[in-house]
């Protein structure tokens, strides 16, 4: 079953072969860090086989910019005071625990000293969604929840079967590229969002916070430091 996708998954798939080109590496080398022959990789670049979420995770872990490369968007994946001040509390209990308090102080102080920019109501929608499944959380059945869509119908959407779908929204199994452009179209949420390969509730509340005023960083940045010298 052919998706409406396809032609855009083209761009997608230059993408890719631009990075690689402009990283310096070769079909070999890259088919090497994914564990696959050099033939097979040919296939996934050319379109013949579908990039998967296995070979975009080993892309990640290799420094890849996997937003760029499915969306043709930048976003900002780069390392912030807020997440450095979110370091220091180590990678236990009391980083999630700041974390998600940081998270219920820019739901609740929304509509008080928040810009009221739309692309920030909205992923502060997502945040509060991801505050009642903090652990548990299925970005794909958010996006199909706010389309207001049944599974058969957002299986359809994407062109896959009610059984695939349904791993995929249970995240048993991560969506290949093609699908990944899909859901950017229907949501404009990032395709990171979707792997969930980095946390991606510090991935949203980054995205947020690169979102805000300086004196609303200054806000939330003293708030983070005090809080650390509590705990």
């Amino acid at each position: 079953m052919e998706t409406m996708y396809m032609s855009n998954y083209q761009d997608v798939l230059r993408r890719l072969a631009a990075y690689r080109k402009r990283i310096g590496m070769t079909q070999i080398q890259l088919a090497e860090k994914m564990d696959i022959s050099q033939e097979q990789y040919s296939y996934l670049e050319n379109g013949v086989t579908k990039l998967t979420g296995r070979n975009l995770n080993i892309l990640l872990q290799s420094g890849w910019n996997i937003d760029y490369i499915i969306t043709g968007d930048e976003f900002d994946s780069g390392k912030t005071e807020l997440e450095e001040a979110f370091d220091s509390f180590g990678e236990g209990k009391e980083k999630e625990f700041i974390m998600k308090l940081c998270a219920e102080i820019m739901i609740e102080r929304a509509g008080k000293y928040y810009t009221p920019k739309k692309k920030v109501q909205e992923n502060l929608i997502l945040l509060e969604a991801m505050l009642k499944s903090w652990r548990r959380f299925s970005m794909i059945y958010f996006v199909r929840q706010r389309m207001d869509l049944t599974q058969i119908a957002m299986a359809e959407k994407l062109g896959v079967g009610i059984k695939k779908y349904r791993e995929l929204e249970r995240e048993v199994r991560y969506p290949d590229a093609e699908m990944l452009l899909g859901f950017y179209d229907m949501s404009g949420y990032r395709p990171m969002l979707f792997l969930n390969f980095y946390d991606r509730r510090l991935l949203l509340i980054k995205q947020i916070w690169s979102m805000l005023t300086s004196k609303e960083k200054k806000i939330m940045l003293e708030f983070v430091r005090y809080m650390r010298t509590m705990l």
